[in-house]
């Protein structure tokens, strides 16, 4: 075990005078300083003087007291010249900062004149309270008591195991179910991330009760270890460095929160956000977060457009990071691509798809937690559907695109995903996300619950693990697909689609001479105007036999009737008992003109509300009626009334509405204004 000297040193390298013309500060971090949980920052900064800014950062409960004194060094050279200087410093946590002038501009320009210089900072500590040595141990050596060794990505690990297994037992149990008894060195081959050395490297370090010692780079998979291996105190310790952590923003670390289960982090990032703008930024991403952060978002923005502030959230000084590159992404559950705003119409009507199954349990170990094993599979006419196994044991629901053209790459289809698992009898689990399928993300997976919770009987009994209670469960996937460019789904028949107009006199006086059977009766029918008028029928009608059978539910034999009477030029009369059962079958026969009229009337009629019709929308799975009501949403006002209530929203509803926010103007900070 080594233990470091409690110091910090910066170097800011060929610092030029006019560089620094705009004002703008030099900043460098350290991921530690002499002490464990404690970061060191230091801004450089040169206006009509030089002066230094160091500021310690402590991850840890924010009303521990702490306090550390040293003597900060600072040496200003280049080849010509060198001036030094030494200053006492104290830093505490009701102060963690200290500042140092150094000398004019006008001075500084005398000394030096137009070359450039380094700067050196190195900070010595004598005297700390409340903090602690940092400690580090080293496990690329093996030494005598030192009975274990797990290799990861080529990288040995030398460590005790009784010290190991006491802090992480669910490692212990991990490695005896994967590996066979006796094995001299465990090959981790599931930890192959790009940081997953450094990552397991931190698991040890706090595992043997030395420092922690991380970066925002490495926290996600850091994080992702400590959930796997049920090691509570290196997750509170990533979670302390998240809370002060300044170079993710708000959103970021509210993905943190979600994926890993951080209340302390959500609660801290909820209760510092102090402006509309701040949540504007990035809330075209909250299909990252749960239904109750996006529920407390909305309930945030509530409150914040009551007080009026409107304002954006103070800026950390640091360049952002892409989200993808500070989480572990390794089975893709976050790569899904933003719904675009200002997307064109869609060029082919809605297409349905849906996917029942009940699965069986299996017994399963690490050679099945793969993209090759699923529970159960299945391949339908637009996606393959998969339920398969995560690796923190969690069922992940896969969607596969099918429809394919390997020589267009630009084509992309938006789909709303309603999915729905019924388990241990009536026990439900639900999810409804919109997304999209391009070239480049031909897969999407969902999250689901933890196997433990499907099947009670546990990991290591999934054989009988169904338990006391025999009912299997079932997996229910609906995919109501709205936004298709660049791919033909049907084989498509140029006569169709003729610019002639068929004639009125046509259309009121048919020839109804075709009989059709549905539900056991007979309805007689004009094929030629039925063809103009829908591509399913065109298809239906290339039999040559009669009469064609239509397979409907008796349920639907009233609407299938009336959307015949509308094809034939009829007028049909809708009301809330048969309005949604037509949308149904209009999409069903390709019937664009009476499912707009549909639409319309729902819009139209006065004795529900825009939530209520929203609500209509979501449940009946019709984007069309969706995007008129958001659309007719013009200001933040009614937006705000409609949302006041988010606990009674369903996670869609609030990802409908929040997506029309971010289309609406912010209004104006009216402290500024009367400025």
């Amino acid at each position: 075990m080594i233990r470091q000297e409690p110091k910090a040193y910066f170097l800011y390298e060929n610092v030029d005078l006019s560089s620094f013309s705009e004002l703008e500060p030099a900043c460098k971090e350290l991921d530690f300083a002499a002490f464990e949980d404690i970061h060191a920052s230091c801004l450089l900064r040169i206006t009509n003087t030089a002066d230094l800014e160091v500021r310690l950062r402590r991850d840890g409960p924010p009303n521990d007291q702490w306090l550390a004194k040293g003597v900060m060094k600072v040496i200003l050279w280049n080849e010509h010249f060198e001036i030094d200087g030494s200053y006492p410093a104290t830093w505490c946590n009701e102060k963690p900062f200290h500042l140092v002038d150094l000398m004019s501009r006008k001075s500084l320009k005398s000394e030096i004149g137009a070359e450039m210089f380094n700067v050196e900072i190195s900070i010595k500590f004598d005297k700390w309270e409340g903090l602690k040595v940092l400690k580090l141990f080293q496990f690329d050596h093996q030494y005598l008591d030192s009975d274990l060794n797990i290799n990861v990505q080529g990288e040995n690990f030398y460590m005790r195991s009784k010290t190991l297994f006491k802090e992480v037992p669910a490692l212990q149990e991990y490695l005896e179910q994967n590996f066979e008894p006796g094995t001299k060195k465990y090959m981790m081959h599931e930890l192959n991330g790009q940081r997953s050395i450094k990552a397991f490297r931190t698991l040890l370090q706090v595992s043997f009760r030395c420092s922690f010692i991380t970066n925002i780079h490495e926290v996600g998979e850091v994080l992702t270890l400590a959930y796997r291996f049920e090691y509570p105190e290196l997750k509170k310790k990533c979670e302390y460095y998240l809370i002060s952590e300044p170079e993710s923003d708000w959103f970021q670390k509210l993905v943190f929160a979600d994926l890993y289960e951080l209340p302390l982090l959500r609660t801290h990032v909820l209760n510092n956000t102090i402006g509309l703008a701040q949540i504007w930024r990035n809330l075209h991403l909250h299909r990252f977060l749960s239904t109750e952060t996006i529920r407390a978002i909305t309930c945030k923005a509530i409150e914040l457009k009551n007080q009026k502030n409107f304002g954006d959230g103070p800026s950390t000084g640091w360049a952002k990071l892409d989200l993808h590159t500070i989480t572990e992404n390794r089975w893709e559950r976050l790569k899904r691509v933003p719904i675009c705003i200002a997307a064109p119409e869609p060029d082919v009507t809605a297409r349905v798809e849906k996917f029942e199954s009940t699965f069986m349990p299996k017994h399963f170990g690490v050679e099945l937690i793969t993209p090759e094993f699923s529970f159960v599979e299945k391949c339908l006419n637009l996606f393959t559907y998969k339920v398969q196994l995560g690796p923190d044991h969690r069922l992940l629901f896969k969607l596969d695109w099918n429809n394919i053209q390997t020589d267009n790459f630009v084509w992309s289809a938006t789909a709303n995903v309603f999915i729905r698992l019924q388990y241990q009898g009536s026990q439900k689990f639900e999810i409804s996300e919109r997304v999209i399928f391009d070239y480049d993300h031909q897969s999407i997976f969902f999250d689901g619950l933890h196997i433990q919770n499907v099947f009670p009987g546990g990991v290591e009994h999934l054989l009988d693990g169904l338990g006391n209670n025999p009912t299997l469960p079932k997996i229910e996937i609906m995919v109501v697909v709205d936004k298709i460019r660049g791919l033909e789904l049907t084989p498509f028949d140029p006569s169709l689609d003729s610019d002639e107009e068929m004639d009125d006199e046509w259309i009121l006086q048919p020839s109804r001479t075709s009989p059709i059977v549905c539900c056991g009766k007979y309805l007689y029918v004009d094929k030629e105007v039925l063809r103009k008028q829908s591509r399913v029928f065109s298809k239906i009608f290339e039999q040559t036999y009669e009469p064609i059978t239509i397979p409907l539910t008796f349920d639907k034999f009233e609407a299938f009737s009336s959307l015949l009477e509308f094809l034939h030029g009829e007028d049909i009369y809708f009301n809330y008992n048969n309005v949604f059962k037509i949308i149904e079958l209009a999409r069903a026969f390709d019937a664009d003109d009476i499912l707009e009229q549909a639409i319309d009337w729902i819009f139209n009629e006065p004795q529900n509300g825009k939530l209520e019709k929203l609500e209509f929308s979501e449940r009946y799975a019709i984007p069309e009626l969706q995007k008129v009501i958001t659309d007719n949403i013009l200001d933040l006002d009614e937006l705000f009334q409609i949302m006041k209530h988010p606990a009674k929203l369903s996670r869609r509803l609030l990802q409908i509405l929040q997506d029309r926010m971010i289309n609406l103007p912010i209004p104006a900070d009216e402290e500024k204004e009367f400025e």
